[in-house]
């Protein structure tokens, strides 16, 4: 930078010309050709030179247009992604000679894009856009109509206050602050409403605690009380040594006013008296635990980098019923670059009335409980973040409902998946 300076000064006094500017690149370009004919550069110093100068403008224009820009925008952080989905869906029994359908094929795309920007050192702004309708399980957005256009909608917002480094409080429309090792009670595309607190301790350099709380309100009656539920998750992480961990989680789920309530999106899979809503509420107990492995079998020689099992359980206390998964996941533990692997299979079973069927994963007999099932998933690295994810679910009907010819699905997605 030094030696390009004295260049220049030294070209002003010799041609006399007036006060140089960086930003004034077609005079810096005649200055140095000028240096060239009188010799005192050669041309490839004046290449060089020209290279270093354009670089220098371009990091001085950046510099000023980010300077330019309120401190919230500068620090902003963006991230997102783009799916693109073939689905096939069958249900064994269905009849197209009575309106049901036997086989679908859908093209499905979702693209979802997110920020985050600081407030201040402690609070921080978080909020996503994501396609979809009104459907709180799915940001899916499936290409028919005619080309019609597709829905853009605000899939979550809400501020994050980190007081201490032990302690977040979070409100709005969130991720969820629960932690769950597979998808028995939550969809993944869920994002709760209400406020949440996630708290962390350490006892030692193994083992670790958190507690994370919510408080979620599920609809608004303006002539009759909200139906809201909560949480309480304690757990610990146990890390034994630098290649085997524990996760272990125990969640109380309490409500209010949900026992009589009739809630929007539901599967349609619980028992109700109709009009006059749920038959039980939800008071229920739900622990969870994954243990994670990572090389296991480098001392024979085969490069597994890591292996975790998983599971969860969920006991409903008003209907004395119950769920479980169980399962395991293989391979690399994140997909992100080319040739990176990994598989992942689940067992699920979901009685009636054990949760509400509002929450549970709507490719898993479209959300509804009174189900029990397989599920196996296999994601493949193409590149770096781009994947290639097969995913296959087989489930049954434990109970019966509306369509009792209707007992097993079939169900295959083949997504192509893109993250920037």
């Amino acid at each position: 930078m030094t030696k390009r300076i004295l260049i220049m000064i030294l070209a002003v006094w010799f041609l006399g010309v007036g006060p140089v500017c960086f930003a004034a690149t077609t005079q810096v370009d005649a200055l140095i050709e000028k240096l060239v004919e009188k010799g005192i550069l050669e041309r490839q110093e004046a290449i060089k030179l020209k290279g270093e100068i354009a670089e220098d403008e371009k990091i001085i224009r950046e510099e000023g247009l980010k300077q330019s820009l309120p401190a919230w925008a500068r620090e902003m952080k963006l991230k997102g992604d783009l799916r693109l989905r073939h689905q096939y869906e069958k249900r064994k029994g269905s009849n197209t000679n009575t309106g049901n359908t036997a086989e679908r094929n859908r093209a499905r795309i979702r693209f979802r894009l997110g920020a985050e920007t600081k407030v201040n050192d402690q609070t921080k702004v978080l909020f996503g856009l994501a396609t979809g309708g009104t459907d709180p399980r799915s940001t899916n957005q499936t290409l028919e109509n005619s080309f019609e256009l597709k829905d853009i909608r605000l899939d979550y917002v809400y501020a994050e206050y980190v007081p201490f480094a032990w302690a977040a409080f979070l409100g709005g429309r969130m991720k969820n602050p629960l932690w769950e090792p597979g998808d028995l009670l939550w969809d993944t595309d869920i994002n709760p409403e209400g406020l949440a607190a996630k708290l962390s301790g350490k006892v030692n350099d193994k083992l670790g605690t958190y507690l994370n709380a919510g408080v979620f309100i599920l609809d608004e009656n303006a002539a009759a009380s909200d139906p809201w539920i909560y949480a309480l998750q304690p757990g610990l992480k146990w890390k034994f040594n630098d290649k085997a961990s524990l996760n272990l989680a125990a969640a109380y789920y309490g409500s209010s006013q949900v026992k009589g309530a009739i809630l929007d999106n539901s599967a349609s899979s619980n028992t109700n008296n109709g009009k006059r809503g749920l038959w039980y509420g939800l008071s229920a107990v739900s622990p969870s635990v994954e243990l994670a492995v990572k090389d296991p079998l480098q001392f024979m020689g085969i490069g597994l980098p890591y292996v975790s099992l998983l599971g969860e359980y969920v006991h409903n206390l008003p209907s004395a019923k119950s769920g479980y998964l169980g399962g395991f996941k293989l391979g690399h533990e994140k997909v992100s670059n080319r040739g990176q692997w990994q598989l992942r299979y689940f067992y699920t079973m979901l009685a009636t009335d054990a949760w509400l069927d509002i929450f549970p994963d709507s490719d898993r007999y479209g959300g509804k409980t009174g189900i029990r099932g397989n599920e196996i998933l296999f994601t493949y690295g193409l590149g770096k973040n781009w994947s290639l994810e097969l995913d296959y679910y087989r489930t049954d009907l434990t109970t019966t409902h509306s369509d009792s010819r209707v007992k097993t699905e079939n169900l295959f997605q083949a997504d192509l998946n893109f993250k920037f």
